[in-house]
């Protein structure tokens, strides 16, 4: 079964963005919001955003199995399920509590459908177009970001009106997916080196270890941006509007990351990774070295969305090349990889807030970045080809 590239595209982008861009990040958007409210204290909302990012973890180790046995169908419905039932929880939040567990629920729905979105495409798009349309759904992300970021920079007091709207594209979008996506699970021959099936050698050997390499690097440095950059900016003496402002940014330019398919396919694999990877470590190197000016948080977010959204893409794209057998499996152990970097990077980076500036932090993980391009090797026989 085939369906047209683009209507498989632009189902998997709307699940990605209502789920990474509204549910998962949009808490972030909006924590200065909440903490008037409801009275939040900061050692709270940490607490929230931590549960949030334990939550997204564990749904995606469920949703590549739940693929695996029932087809990507039901993983993506119950992304969309979860995003539209947690947005709206916290809509009609009547306090903390209920705000905090529309946020816990709300942050499950990407880890439930981005490695099944592998399955739907290697199941519903020739081969030719997938890396195309890998690289169209991993860009949801952006579409997100550059649609939440100005609404919570101008919701003001109508944000439970912005949560509601939230909540219906993401119903919208899960009963567009529910309409599209197979229930069937995929299945492909394996070939004689992977026939012993998903034990660890199927994860990890010559083919895997750069994608999970630079995964976990990517992890770190990524979370390590998303979680204090807007601080430092804000610890720098600009104004609460910055963090709606830098996130508008990162989404609106990272929509380039439409095109890493295309590019991927011209140029090689290996030359648009290491372009994504300078781009995403000027980015954070350029916050470090002028996190209080308005010049270097837009020139930082305009760097760091196209760097992102296109590592995003390559991950999908590389990840189904190395695991052609089972995409959401492999997509699976990928994004298990991006997660451990994700926890190690804020933790240990932030070892050094007692004894460095925030600003030489940001250097560093700049610096982490640049490691893995050392990494950014997929010449294989799997990826050679590209």
């Amino acid at each position: 079964m085939t369906v047209g590239p683009w209507h498989v595209g632009l189902a998997g982008m709307s699940i990605i963005g209502v789920s990474f861009g509204f549910a998962r990040y949009g808490y972030g958007l909006f924590v200065p919001v909440f903490e008037d409210e409801f009275g939040l204290s900061t050692e709270t909302l940490g607490l929230v955003s931590g549960g949030s990012y334990a939550s997204y973890l564990l749904a995606l180790l469920a949703g590549g199995v739940l693929a695996a046995r029932f087809g990507p169908r039901l993983p993506v419905v119950l992304a969309g399920a979860c995003a539209t039932v947690g947005m709206t929880l916290i809509a009609l939040a009547p306090h903390a509590g209920v705000m905090a567990t529309g946020a816990l629920l709300a942050s499950t729905s990407p880890g439930w459908a981005w490695a099944p979105l592998s399955d739907a495409v290697s199941q519903l798009v020739r081969p030719r177009s997938r890396d195309r349309v890998l690289s169209v759904v991993s860009t949801g992300t952006a579409v997100g970001l550059a649609v939440s970021g100005p609404v919570a920079l101008v919701a003001g007091g109508s944000w439970r009106l912005a949560w509601i709207v939230f909540a219906a594209l993401a119903l919208g979008s899960m009963l567009w997916n529910a309409r599209l996506l197979p229930t069937q699970p995929y299945r492909r021959t394996a070939t004689r080196r992977r026939a012993g099936g998903p034990g660890w050698r199927w994860f990890v050997n010559g083919d895997s270890w750069p994608l999970l390499a630079v995964a976990l690097l990517f992890g770190v440095s990524s979370a390590f941006y998303w979680t204090y950059a807007a601080d430092l900016a804000l610890d720098r003496g600009l104004p609460e509007s910055t963090r709606s402002v830098l996130w508008a940014c990162v989404g609106v330019v990272g929509v380039v990351g439409l095109v890493t398919g295309d590019l991927v396919r011209r140029f090689g694999l290996r030359r648009i990774l290491l372009l994504a990877l300078a781009l995403l470590a000027g980015a954070i190197g350029l916050l470090g070295l002028f996190p209080g000016t308005w010049s270097g948080v837009v020139a930082s977010g305009a760097l760091y969305g196209p760097g992102f959204m296109m590592m995003s893409a390559l991950l999908a794209v590389w990840s189904g090349h190395v695991f052609p057998e089972r995409p959401s499996a492999g997509f699976s152990a990928t994004l298990l990889a991006l997660a451990v970097g994700s926890i190690i990077g804020p933790a240990a980076l932030g070892l050094l807030a007692g004894s460095t500036d925030m600003a030489v932090q940001f250097l560093v993980a700049a610096a982490v970045t640049v490691v893995g391009m050392a990494c950014a090797v997929p010449a294989t026989r799997r990826t050679a080809s590209m």
